[in-house]
This record gives C-alpha cells, structure tokens and sequence, in this order.
C-alpha cells in the first residue's frame, strides 16, 4: 500500500513540476521550439530541486562514515585493559548541507588519562524534504545513522597498532 501511495505522489510531483516549468517557460518571448526544449530542461530541474539538498548531503554523509573517519588512533597501549571506554556527548558537524549529529567516544589510557583512540557515530534526518515531508521516515536517500559495533572497534584499534 505505502508503494502505491508513494508511486502517486512521485506522479504527482512530475504533474506539479512539469506544469511550473511550462508556466515558467510560457513567459520567455522565444520561439515555440525553443519554449519546448526549455520546458524539457527546466522541469527536470523542478523535480530534483526539493531533494537537491537529500542528494548531495547523503554523499557527505557517507564520506563522513568511512572508517578512516570514524576512527583516530594517537598512541600504543599494551593491553586491551588499559584503556577506558569514555562518552564525549553530542555536537552538530558544521558545513554540511544536511544536519548531522555526531557522537564521540574516547578510548583513555588508564595510568595517563591521555586519549589513545577516538570513535564518532553520525547520524541524520535527511534534507529538507526528509525533514519536513516525510517526517520521521529517516533520509530519502541513504542511511540515517552509521556507528561501528563494539567488535568492529576492537579490530580497527587492533589492527590500526594501539591495542
């Protein structure tokens, strides 16, 4: 059932763009081919305008849950036991189009203090479309959240040389 309410309301919008782009076009004085050719380039452009935002922020999203960002090793400890699992808190990541949220987690040495790894979880709502028309389905395009499991943490600081 959702799939056909969603199917109707993409056909919806292609009705509603299209008509905008002819409208828009219809008040150019140019030659009838030329009004055509910039009705099918301009509406196109109305379709994908309200999820420009979704798109681009999806790709900064996923750029931001590659391991190699997610995870900052500084320094060797000797043993797994040394280090002390610490919750940073929540912040924003800023100069992204689309709010992501991200938390750290500190791994410290215990005899030092000083911090020998550090994780980040991000997670997102979406673009504006997700945010204001969906409303709780999560990002239209691609994941809303992206954390490693306490396994995979492990491994990475295992094989990344701090444990």
């Amino acid at each position: 059932m959702s799939a056909i309410l969603f199917l109707l309301v993409l056909l919806f919008w292609v009705v509603v763009a299209s008509a905008l782009a002819f409208k828009l076009v219809q008040r150019i004085p140019v030659a009838l081919g030329a009004r055509v050719v910039l009705g099918l380039v301009v509406a196109p452009l109305l379709f994908v305008a309200p999820m420009a935002d979704e798109i681009a922020g999806a790709r900064q999203f996923e750029a931001l849950c590659r391991p190699e960002s997610a995870v900052q090793v500084h320094f060797k400890v000797a043993h797994p036991r040394d280090l002390r699992q610490v919750h940073k808190g929540h912040g924003t990541v800023a100069g992204r189009l689309i709010p992501i949220s991200v938390e750290q987690t500190d791994y410290l040495d215990r005899k030092t203090g000083a911090v020998a790894a550090s994780t980040k979880a991000y997670s997102t709502e979406g673009g504006w479309f997700s945010r204001k028309i969906l409303r709780g389905w999560g990002p239209w395009f691609g994941r809303g959240e992206c954390s490693l499991k306490p396994g995979q943490v492990r491994q990475l600081l295992t094989t990344a040389g701090t444990v």
